[in-house]
């Protein structure tokens, strides 16, 4: 992390400066948010605080059109020792840069205070040209794109499904000052996937369009004379055509890509990397075909807590990380969950080593596949049973210290016939108060359920944490991950194989 370590230093002198250099409107934003009084109960954590100012001082005081041009003035040893870095960093031809924050640590947070510092340096004219009020949010799968939907849009009323805007975090007055200035001037149009159509006349004002990247495949440039004859070459247009149509009809824009890891890879990866590789070409190309000697800003913010490629001794990180705040530090600080492995070496007189802890199975006839699955082990079961004590225990102790929350057990399958064979498992038993573990106490989701009840079970998700509701246990399979964010989740089961590079202080 080249970029990162190099700037450590560099931006902490600049702040013990007064942050100078920057514009008024910067400024005026920097003294409302990290000057708070001590009696204010919304505060940006430190870590928060420097990945802003790490990514402003990039923009406002580099003013680097490239990220080769980072390079050059803050790590020029870094590309002349390093040809392959070299030649990935002189492939981007504008400002990116990565943030590098610990799952938990407030990436959302970052990412809606670089948006309002944006929006409103663009709306005062500050140095135009070098920032836009027209955001594109992207992210990889259902969860993330919820949870940034629950931050621009507010969360949603489990009675009504309807969202409600007031619990929006661009309402929190942390993020925007009151008045005539700011906050009655901000006027932003949320627009989803579905939002944007082939047909769909562009805002003529400040937007955000928030999607997954899976809709950026682009119109293929390869077909055979046949299909070219026969007329099977016209097909639908591309959703990655329509946006950049969309997206292409303005000068400026900022991509926020947050789990940037999913998108990114090595040059010469293809897939889904490719798709990436290719759409953000476009995006950056076509604007300028449309707006000549118009065009403005084109800048790419990337958000992850594990921005890099491979694993263990083959890992290698982004080469636009600027910003590193690790697990370790997050840890230390306090501002993700604590983590307790509950260890026993037998229960019950047993040995845990003498258990499997995967799924029984039928013996497969002439076959060398596994046979379908038959029953949860005994292994599965113990696992379970230590979990559903350890969650008892922590609500006896919950109620018996006062603390008015409802500790909930997640517990992660290997199988969607796992995870049903679970529910059914836990249907026979009863909990601290010898009440049946029954449909209102678990819930499942996994991808075999019919679209209409998946729809209904991630709504009721939300239910985890409301301490007034009898949800005890969520049992998945593979389906919450990214994005997944639940206060009352208190401990954790795994009854499937995992694996994971040991903690480091990079990590």
């Amino acid at each position: 992390m080249y970029l990162a370590n190099a700037l450590e230093g560099e931006v902490q002198a600049w702040v013990e400066q007064g942050w100078h250099g920057v514009t008024q409107t910067t400024l005026e934003l920097f003294n409302y948010w990290f000057r708070r009084d001590e009696d204010d109960t919304e505060r940006f954590h430190p870590c928060k605080q420097r990945a802003i100012e790490t990514l402003v001082y990039c923009h406002e005081i580099l003013q680097a059109k490239t990220l080769q041009e980072v390079f050059e003035r803050i790590a020029p040893e870094a590309i002349h020792q390093h040809l392959p870095l070299k030649q990935e960093v002189e492939t981007i031809h504008f400002p990116k840069y990565a943030l590098k924050m610990a799952t938990g640590s407030g990436k959302t947070w970052v990412l809606a205070a670089l948006l309002v510092w944006q929006y409103f340096n663009r709306l005062n004219g500050e140095r135009p040209g070098n920032n836009s009020f027209r955001f594109l949010v992207v992210t990889p799968g259902h969860e993330v794109l919820n949870r940034l939907l629950d931050s621009f849009k507010g969360k949603r009323d489990l009675k009504t499904g309807n969202r409600k805007p007031e619990t929006s975090d661009y309402k929190r007055s942390l993020f925007i000052p009151d008045g005539t200035h700011w906050r009655e001037r901000f006027h932003l149009d949320i627009l989803e996937p579905d939002d944007v159509k082939s047909n769909t006349t562009p805002p003529d004002g400040p937007f955000v369009f928030i999607t997954n990247w899976q809709q950026f495949r682009l119109k293929s440039t390869a077909s055979s004379l046949w299909d070219q004859l026969t007329g099977a070459d016209v097909e639908e247009m591309p959703r990655g055509e329509i946006i950049a149509d969309f997206l292409s009809e303005y000068p400026d824009l900022v991509i926020m890509n947050d789990e940037a890891h999913h998108v990114h890879g090595k040059k010469a990866a293809t897939g889904e990397e490719l798709v990436w590789r290719q759409f953000m070409l476009v995006l950056h190309d076509r604007p300028e075909e449309n707006h000549k000697n118009d065009i403005g800003v084109f800048l790419q913010i990337d958000f992850s807590a594990t921005p890099f490629y491979g694993s263990a001794e083959k890992r290698e990180y982004f080469p636009h990380i600027i910003y590193n705040y690790d697990l370790l530090s997050a840890m230390q600080d306090m501002l993700v969950k604590q983590l307790f492995l509950e260890q026993r070496q037998a229960i019950a007189g047993e040995s845990l080593k003498e258990l499997d802890f995967r799924a029984e199975r039928y013996e497969p006839e002439g076959s060398h596949k596994r046979g379908e699955i038959k029953s949860l082990s005994a292994g599965q079961k113990v696992l379970l049973d230590i979990g559903r004590k350890k969650l008892e225990q922590l609500a006896a102790d919950f109620k018996k210290k006062g603390i008015n929350k409802r500790p909930v057990l997640m517990v992660l399958c290997e199988d969607t016939k796992v995870a049903d064979l679970t529910a059914e498992h836990f249907s026979i038993l009863t909990d601290e108060n010898g009440h049946a573990y029954d449909e209102n106490k678990v819930l499942v989701i996994h991808s075999d359920l019919p679209d209409k009840e998946l729809d209904k079970t991630r709504k009721d998700l939300d239910r985890i944490d409301m301490d007034d509701d009898p949800l005890r246990v969520v049992i998945s399979v593979l389906m919450l991950r990214e994005g997944f964010d639940k206060n009352n989740i208190c401990v954790t089961v795994v009854v499937r194989a995992t694996e994971a590079d040991p903690i480091s202080k990079n990590g």
